[in-house]
């Protein structure tokens, strides 16, 4: 039986992300999707704008759900994690795949569409 601490990552692995990626700042890129640019309008804010945001605010307590794998055909190689982050008051929705090249590759910085789980919020 599948239970919910099953599926999640412990504190330990998310803040040894959370640390890796952050000293990868140089390596961050945001995926061209519309959602992504409609939000950065939206907040009026450019990408590096955004991923100071991040950078600066990102911790244990904004993880939301465990590593996924990539889901093309061929799949790309690396874990894709799901964060919540409020930036200038709006709930956020960020997924990145931490690609074993170093690069960080912000899939998704949209507006939350759908609540999320935060299991370290409190």
């Amino acid at each position: 039986m599948t239970t919910l601490t099953d599926k999640i990552a412990d504190k330990l692995e998310i803040q040894e992300l959370i640390n890796k990626i952050k000293n990868n700042r140089n390596m961050w890129h945001l995926s061209p999707r519309p959602k992504n640019y409609k939000t950065l309008s939206t907040l009026n804010m450019n990408e590096d704008d955004i991923f100071d945001k991040i950078y600066k605010n990102i911790s244990l307590h904004n993880y939301s759900s465990r590593p996924l794998s990539d889901n093309h055909i061929p799949p790309v190689k690396g874990n894709i994690w799901i964060f919540g982050l409020m930036i200038n008051y709006i709930n956020c929705y960020l997924k990145f795949q931490d690609k074993p090249t170093g690069i960080i590759m912000w899939i998704s910085i949209h507006e939350q569409e759908h609540p999320l789980v935060f299991p370290y919020l409190h």
